[in-house]
């Protein structure tokens, strides 16, 4: 789970930082911001696995265009900074599956955009670092976090950094150390075409590789109407694709894996109840399987009407849809990002649509928890005043952005402000220090900006 994430050079963000919970929305108007901490977290995930070239391809933007522009210049660094919570045991490719001592942990990259010959410019990973955060030093537990989610989940065992950068005779290092027992190794830092993290591919250094793991998971849908309405193979993948390719798929290995003989289609028949509450006039919900062309077909059941293949069923439909598998497939974790959720929804139950999400999230507030479950988490966005309506106070941000002014330079500069959206002053020292905005001053200013659009 992602539990707060830091910024500074990348796109408009400066010196940036902002905590998250399990259920998070992000409201506010367009090119506010939001989007760019989605590209952000996207970055993140394809750099725990890819090599920095491949890592920035297919997000939005040229590599240069990356960086901050402020004050009339572009920024040659941008660094990044995340404190996550691990599951409570993480398992490899090999099958070998080890128990995290220390599941709060901070991970740090800093990136440069160096010059090289004749004018070409290369990224490069000029620092790395993990490092166990102490219940001293750990904010998060400033939330309503219940006994019991703190004794299954939050684990303290470990004090000395897991990953460093550090400088010999002039030369930068990355130094891995490992957990307990075992050997460390070290790697030039020199010119780092891919970040370490990205080197961790078993559970031999088990901290590492379980945040590698976690950042990884990190899922960013971008679903496509066109591929949503499509059969899907029978050997496409149990897990949802970004685009949403292969929903038929994942909705036949649902019903499969939860089928029982008093409820033969398993959580599927769930979904169809959550479908019915969220679009008017849905009834039913099937998957059938076409032998011939071995492909699955989403059919959906409306009042007073014969079934209709997913081939005719409105675009709204089919994101819902989507997002509802996410929530009912039992073996679902990690962090989901996703856009306005509010299109292809009636206002009037969006708000049951805002409850649906927040009930499929990991609850840290309850008493009741299963070590074994999955961590899930949501992040949304939205410049929508009724999903603002539906919303718990730590779930509301509010994203814009603001002019920095620096008299001993003479220049001015934009960069994205993210603040909790808070109903009442808030007495404690630490969240004292917060900016917060009040629930009326977001609505006024969503309202302002559908009536100019």
């Amino acid at each position: 789970m992602l539990t707060r994430i830091e910024i500074d050079g990348f796109k408009t963000f400066e010196e940036f930082g902002v905590d998250l919970g399990p259920m998070q929305v992000i409201l506010g108007p367009n090119a506010s911001g939001k989007s760019n901490l989605f590209d952000a977290i996207r970055l993140l995930s394809n750099l725990a696995q890819s090599d920095l070239r491949s890592s920035v391809r297919g997000l939005r933007g040229e590599p240069v265009e990356l960086f901050r522009i402020g004050a009339g210049s572009r920024s040659s660094r941008m660094a990044f900074a995340v404190e996550l919570l691990l599951a409570p045991c993480v398992r490899d490719s090999w099958g070998e599956t080890v128990k995290i001592s220390h599941s709060r942990v901070r991970y740090e990259i800093e990136i440069e955009l160096r010059q090289v010959s004749l004018g070409l410019e290369r990224l490069v990973v000029v620092k790395e670092a993990a490092t166990p955060i102490q219940p001293e030093r750990d904010l998060w537990l400033q939330r309503r976090i219940s006994l019991q989610f703190q004794q299954a989940f939050l684990k303290y065992g470990h004090s000395e950094p897991w990953l460093t950068t550090v400088e010999t005779n002039g030369q930068h290092h990355f130094q891995i150390m490992p957990d307990a027992s075992g050997v460390g190794r070290t790697q030039r830092a020199t010119n780092a075409q891919q970040s370490v993290l990205s080197s961790i591919t078993t559970a031999e250094y088990p901290h590492l590789y379980a945040i590698r793991e976690e950042m990884r998971s990190w899922r960013f849908l971008q679903l496509d109407p066109y591929k949503l309405r499509r059969p899907s193979p029978t050997t496409a993948a149990f897990e949802l694709e970004p685009d949403g390719a292969n929903l038929a798929t994942v909705l036949a290995k649902i019903q499969t894996e939860t089928a029982t003989e008093s409820q033969p289609k398993g959580a599927i028949a769930d979904i169809a109840a959550a479908l019915t509450s969220l679009i008017s006039g849905v009834v039913d919900l099937d998957i059938s399987l076409d032998r011939k062309n071995k492909e699955y077909q989403i059919e959906i059941g409306y009042r007073d009407s014969i079934p209709f293949s997913s081939r005719v069923v409105s675009d709204g439909t089919l994101r819902v849809l989507a997002l509802l598998v996410l929530l009912y497939d039992p073996k679902h974790s990690g962090l989901v990002c996703f856009e306005e959720p509010e299109n292809g929804v009636h206002p009037f139950r969006l708000k049951t649509l805002i409850e649906l999400l927040r009930s499929g999230v990991t609850d840290i507030t309850s008493e009741e928890v299963d070590e074994t479950e999955p961590l899930f988490q949501m992040l949304l966005n939205s410049h929508s005043p009724i999903v603002l309506a539906g919303l718990e106070e730590p779930e509301a941000l509010f994203a814009d952005i603001v002019s920095v002014v620096k008299p001993e330079a003479s220049t001015v500069s934009r960069k994205t402000r993210i603040r909790p959206v808070a109903t009442f002053k808030r007495e404690s020292k630490a969240e004292s220090e917060l900016e917060y905005v009040s629930p009326f001053e977001v609505e006024r200013y969503l309202h302002s900006v559908d009536r100019e659009s």
